[in-house]
This record gives structure tokens, sequence and C-alpha cells, in this order.
């Protein structure tokens, strides 16, 4: 039975390779993204080990009682025997970075720690240039200073939480980064003393090297003995940061492995639908099978172990395939925080998995086929295997598909929480594929009319041809709508979320122009109003500061629209204070001028935020041109007057919005990219079901071919078979994808977020296009190899 298995796979050799076309991408995306993300944790683990690279025991400055100096902790620490140096250590955020003219705001969440002048203790490595040797001198990591054309040599400046910004000297590059998944924050390498002074507050821990012959853990010992303080060893330091590595790498894994999950079914239905066509069109061979002596049983192993060779040479070649897809994927990804510059790692488990995916997804998804298939009698070899008759859709299947679409349907239109949303539209979407065989025809029976009249008969004939099997064209349209499903919730929810930060910007912005930080947790030093109102190109200056009042649990805010007067305050309702009374900020007393909407907060006006606060923080400001000057030539005065502010960036409203939109324009694009593979796959079982129905439909169309049927038309007919799917499948999946956002969308004004579905046309327009073009190249070769062939000799073929 091997023999034969063998001999039927070789002598159907393009069958065969276009049944594992579908298993190669799925096994592609599953292996690629666990060496992908293998190697991603080997990344990151590595960065963590290096980072306390030359460290002995790490001192906890946190653990002991906060009425010890400091720098006498740090000078005590030094003293103890064994100790050969210690080093006070930073690592802060929200750091601002600029060239040295301030022509160049890098923008990210930048990360700045500090670096000892004595070689024994830096765990970081420059790799141009060298470490800060005094004061006033820094490393950057070479994928910014590349990425922004910073040069060793160069000056550049950098700010830190609302402080002003210093001037420094870049004297070289490092191969490590700021660690995690954001691409776009830098690594600023400073020294003690200049880390000290930005701060103003002491460090959180203290790094320490041993002498010679003293080891870690008596250090450590002694350590906490002599200052009271945890210290753990350098063992234990890089086991602790690897397992958070471990972590975040586990965590991109299963993102990505849910991806790999889609593309897998999606090759799943391909395989099935395959199999289905192609038992049908042996069932000759199989009953003659039958004639001489196999039973059902052998012929059905035989079938299954076809589908395993199948599924062997797909897997063989997804892992291949995958290895080229772990080499692309980092910059895919890196969009979305994934470093750059990881190298694949293949492991044995890797292999494995992949194997079994590929080999279990085509055997699983191919035995249901091959037990109907092999339900062949042996008188069947005298029949004509050509004629083969839809089996109709099962009562019991029918039935449970509308209770499940209805159920979903009813989820999806009282659904509250995401939870409800996700049940709905999995009920939904399985209700549609058990009701397919009955929807799909009908949708395409709708489209037959209008395509018919443009198309004429050629088209008419092929529309007959597509719903001549309504479990064929069912199960070849799923695989496309659940794919296009997918990709249109994105982009529908990626585009109705922007509606509401359009909202955030227009309630926000009062005046011309903001100016803020790049990142959210970023303040801006107190300096930045004072350089603004000394701008020509500036009207009216509106800073808002924030403050918190923690023993009365309320948000000080600034009032920028519609302001109170001076020496009176807005409140939010639930602070029980009504107009005309009084609230006490910092021992002093204003007067209630209105009660807004909200929860535990207080608006003052700036002159009366900045009389109550010495040093409030600065959040944002918003200016208005001077009288008469023209919005371009303003907003370029102004970004000239903050160019000595690393962290300040100069906004119109089309600007800030863009900002807000940012993350989410990138991660819509990787998510499109990612499930763009199941659409491909969709698009394969296309082309398999073309090619397979020429097969069978070889003396059919040679007998149209020999009524008057010409090459041209005849391409034609199976082009338009294959856009009516392709149209088919889009249409109900844009359809479904509404029904799903809008639930979505409900959920989350139920928790206070009121959000409405903004259809993209522009979008689903371009998706429905790349749909139709794609079905369209799909069929060329199974339009090629119908019209290749003589029309006697295909009137003679079995």
């Amino acid at each position: 039975m091997l023999t034969l298995v063998l001999r039927t796979a070789r002598a159907n050799l393009t069958r065969a390779l276009l049944s594992s076309l579908s298993v190669v991408l799925g096994v592609a995306f599953v292996s690629g993204s666990l060496m992908f993300t293998d190697g991603l944790a080997a990344s990151l683990t590595g960065q963590a080990a290096v980072q306390y690279r030359n460290v002995d025991v790490g001192v906890s400055v946190e653990s002991i009682s906060s009425d010890q100096d400091p720098d006498a902790l740090v000078r005590r620490v030094r003293a103890i025997d064994g100790v050969r140096a210690a080093e006070p250590v930073w690592s802060i955020y929200n750091i601002g970075l600029s060239s040295g003219d301030g022509s160049r705001k890098v923008r990210g969440d930048h990360r700045a720690v500090n670096t000892s002048f004595d070689p024994g203790l830096q765990s970081i490595e420059a790799v141009e240039g060298r470490m800060p040797a005094a004061a006033g001198e820094v490393v950057l990591d070479r994928r910014t200073a590349d990425r922004e054309g910073f040069r060793v040599g160069a000056e550049i400046r950098v700010s830190d939480f609302g402080s002003e910004a210093r001037s420094y000297r870049l004297v070289g590059l490092t191969a490590s980064t700021k660690g995690g998944f954001d691409t776009q924050g830098a690594l600023i390498v400073m020294a003690t003393p200049d880390m000290a002074a930005m701060t103003g507050y002491p460090a959180p821990s203290i790094v320490v090297s041993a002498d010679a012959g003293v080891s870690p853990e008596e250090l450590a010992s002694r350590i906490t003995a002599a200052v009271g303080a945890e210290a753990r060893t350098h063992d234990q330091l890089v086991r602790s940061a690897m397992n958070a590595a471990v972590g975040n790498a586990d965590e991109f894994r299963n993102a990505l492995l849910g991806f790999g999950l889609i593309a897998v079914c999606m090759a799943a239905f391909v395989i099935a639908n395959t199999f289905t066509i192609v038992l049908a069109q042996r069932t000759r061979e199989t009953a003659l099978l039958r004639l001489v002596g196999s039973t059902r049983r052998q012929v059905f192993r035989s079938v299954v172990l076809e589908a395993a060779v199948v599924g062997l040479g797909g897997s063989v070649l997804g892992l291949a395939a995958g290895v080229l897809l772990a080499s692309g994927l980092p910059s895919m990804l890196a969009s979305v925080g994934a470093p750059t510059g990881i190298t694949p790692v293949i492991s044995g488990w890797t292999v494995l998995i992949a194997l079994a995916v590929g080999v279990g997804v085509t055997v699983v998804s191919a035995m249901l086929p091959a037990w109907r298939g092999t339900a062949v009698p042996p008188v069947a070899a005298l029949g004509d295997a050509a004629v083969q008759v839809a089996r109709p859709v099962g009562r019991v299947r029918t039935v449970f598909g509308v209770l499940t679409g209805v159920a979903g349907a009813g989820l999806l239109s009282v659904a509250n929480q995401v939870a409800l949303v996700v049940a709905g539209a999995l009920a939904a979407v399985i209700g549609f594929l058990l009701l397919s065989p009955i929807l799909v025809p009908a949708v395409i029976r709708l489209l037959s009319r209008p395509l018919g009249l443009l198309g004429g008969a050629t088209v008419s004939l092929a529309l007959a041809n597509a719903v001549r099997n309504p479990r064929r064209i069912a199960t070849t349209t799923n695989a496309l709508v659940v794919g296009v499903t997918l990709i249109a919730t994105f982009t529908l929810i990626a585009k109705s979320t922007e509606a509401p930060n359009q909202r955030q910007a227009d309630a926000k912005m009062f005046a011309k122009f903001l100016v803020a930080a790049s990142t959210d947790t970023t303040l801006l030093p107190d300096e930045l109003v004072g350089a603004l109102r000394e701008s020509p190109a500036a009207g009216a200056v509106h800073p808002a500061y924030q403050a918190s009042d923690f023993d009365n649990g309320r948000e000080i805010l600034t009032a920028g629209r519609d302001a109170p007067p001076p020496g009176s305050a807005l409140v939010t309702a639930d602070l029980g204070l009504a107009v005309g009374g009084s609230v006490t900020v910092e021992g002093r007393t204003f007067a209630v001028a209105g009660v807004r909407a909200g929860t535990g907060t207080v608006w003052l006006t700036a002159e009366d935020f900045t009389t109550v606060y010495e040093q409030p923080f600065l959040i944002d400001v918003q200016v208005d041109p001077a009288p008469g000057l023209p919005d371009g030539v303003a907003k370029a005065a102004l970004e000239q007057a903050v160019s000595s502010f690393p962290s300040a960036t100069v906004y119109d409203k089309a600007g800030y919005v863009d900002r807000l939109n940012e993350r989410l324009a990138q991660a819509l694009a990787v998510v499109t990219a990612l499930l763009s593979l199941a659409v491909i796959i969709a698009l394969v079982g296309v082309a398999n079901t073309l090619t397979l129905s020429v097969v069978e439909r070889t003396r059919e169309n040679a007998m149209l071919r020999a009524i008057g049927l010409t090459r041209r038309q005849l391409r034609l007919s199976l082009s338009a078979e294959a856009l009516v799917m392709a149209l088919t499948g889009t249409i109900i999946g844009t359809l479904l994808s509404m029904a799903i956002t809008r639930s979505a969308l409900g959920s989350v004004a139920g928790e206070g977020d009121a959000m409405e579905l903004v259809v993209p046309w522009d979008r689903l327009a371009v998706l429905l296009a790349i749909a139709t073009v794609a079905a369209l190249t799909a069929s060329i070769i199974p339009a090629r190899r119908a019209v290749r062939n003589s029309i006697t000799g295909n009137l003679a073929a079995e």
C-alpha cells in the first residue's frame, strides 16, 4: 500500500505540490515565529546578563531606612572588607534628547544610565570611541546614533523629568540598547556625577566589585550585616533579569503564535477542500481498488498515508521557509517595539513542532474527506467518474448553523464586555461556516445577474459552474471570508479609534499650537514657558500644570478653555461643592466658580497655580500666534524658540492627531501584514480549486471548445469564477467585520468611552481590489492548463 501511495503522489506531482503549498505557508509562519522568539529570548537574556558584567553584588538602597544619608551609605559600603569598588547607579526614563543646536528632536521613551570611571565596574562597552572619562561626556547606543546622524565628537542635549537641558559631548557609541521592546527609545550612558546632578535624588541601588579571592556570596553577606541592606549576588541579579526578559519574549511568542494558529486553520480549510475534490476525481480509481480486493479501511489508510506524505513534504519546505520568515520578522515588527538584529534560533523542539503541525493538520484535515471519499462501491468502477453529484446540506447541520448564528448575532447585539464580543464573534463565524453551503451560493446568485450582464454568456456559464457544487465553493470561500473578516475588523477598529483621538484633540486644543513632549509621561521644564513668552511669534501663551493632592485624593489641574476668574476654581461634582462655595488647595482658599463633570479634580488658573506650587509639573503649553502672523511662519518661529528644550515639540492640531494615532497606525500595519498570510493561503485554496476543477471538467471544457468556445472565452470563464469567489468572500467578510466591530465599540462605550463605527471605504476598496487582483492572478495557471491540451485529446480523457 505504501508503494501505491508513493507512486500515486509521484504520478500526480502537481496536485501534491498544490496540496502542500498551504501546509508550507502555515508551517513557515509557526516555525518562523518560534525561531524568531527563541532568538529574541536569547538576545534579551544576553542583554540581561551583560548589564551585570563586572558586578559581583548589587545592593538595594530602597530596602533600608529612608533616614540614612545615601552618600554616607555608599562610603560605608566602600569601606567594607572585601569591597574593591562600589558605585551608586540610576536607571531613569522620561528623558529628552536632541542635537546640540536643537534642530533634531529624538522622539521616543529614552533611558539614561550612569557608568563608573572605574573600568572594573563598567558593564557597558563602547564599540566606537570610548566610555565617559569625565563629567560632561556621554555614550549613545549605535542604533539611535545611526538613525539620527549623530557622530562621535558631536554635541547633544539631554533633559530629565521636567529639568532644564544640559549639553554633553558624545564620546562613544555602544551596541547595547535601552532594552525591552521600544526600538524608538535611545540608551544614554552618562558619568555618575552628571547623573547625580540631573536627577537630584539618591540612587536606588549600588553595584559592587569584590576584591580578588572574595566570593560574591561572602561579600553579599558582609554587606547585609554591615549596612542592613538587601544584597544580591551576580548570579541572582542575572537570573532575575533573565526571567523578566524571557517573560517578555513569551508574550511576543504567544501573540505571534496566535496569528500562526489562524494561518494553520486557513491551511486546514484548503487541505480539506483539496482532498474532497481529489477523492471525488479518483472515484473510479478507488472503486477499482475495491474491485480487486482492497477493503474500505485499507483504501482509507492509503489516503491518510498520502496526506501524511504531503504534510511531511510541506513541513520540510515550510521549515526552510520559516528560516527566511524569521529573518524578516524583526524588520516587520520593529514598528511595534520588537528589537532588530535578532538571529533566529533553530531548536530541536521547533523542528518537532513544525513537523507535528504540518503532518498533523494535513492528516486530520484529510480524514473526513478520506472517509467519505472511500465509501465507493466496487460497481462504481463501471460508471462515469466525471459525473459527480453534490451532496445536499444536512438538516442537522442547517439547524445547528441557524441556532449558532442566531446566538452569535444575539450576543453581538447586546454585548457590553469584550469577552461577550469575542464569544459572539466566534458563534457568528461558526454559524456562517455551517451555513456557508447555503449562504455562499445565494450571494453568488445575487452577483450573477449584474456580472452576467457585464460579461455575457461566458461569465454566466462561469457563475453557473461556481454554484454547481455548493459545498466546494463554500469551503473554498470560507477561508477567504475568515481572513478578510480579521483584516477588515482590525481596520475598522483602528479607523473608529482614530475618531476619539480627533475629538480628544478638538477638546484639548483651544489655541492654534500645542507644545508637548513626544510621550505622555515626559514632563516639560518650567523655563519653557518663559522662552515661549519671549518669542515675537507668540501671542497668548497658556501653560498647563498638574499636581496631586494625595491627602484629599484630588488632582489639581490648570483650567485652559473657559478658565475661571483669578482667585476662583472649578471643581468636579463628586467633591460635593456648589457654585458660591469655596475649596482649599495647599492652605489657600478659592471661590467655586463652576462645577464640571469628572471625578476628584480641581482646576485653577495658571497664575494661581504657580502661586500655590513653587515647582509645578508642566504638562504642555498652548500658544496662539501673534496677530497677523501666518501659521507656517509662526510654527517655524516657535520651533526655534523651543530648540534648546529636547523634550518639547510644537504641534498644530493635525500633527497632534497624527501623534495620537501613530502607534495605532503602526500596529495596524503589522497586524495586517501578519493576517495577510491567512488571505494568501485562502487564495492558494482558490487556485487549488480552479486547478482541480479544470482537471475534473477536462471533457466538459473540451466539449465547450468543440461547439465554439474560444480559448479566450475559456480563460475568461475561469477568471470570472475566481473573481466571484474573491468578491463573495470579501463582501461576506466585510459584513461580518462590521457587525463584530460595532459590537466591540459598543462594549467599550458601555465602559464610558463612547466610540462610533467609522467605515473607511477607501481602505475597504483597496482590500477588495487586492483580493480581486490576487484571485485573477490565481486563475492564470489553471486557465493556461485548460487551454493547453488539444480538444480531441481532452474529449478522450477519463
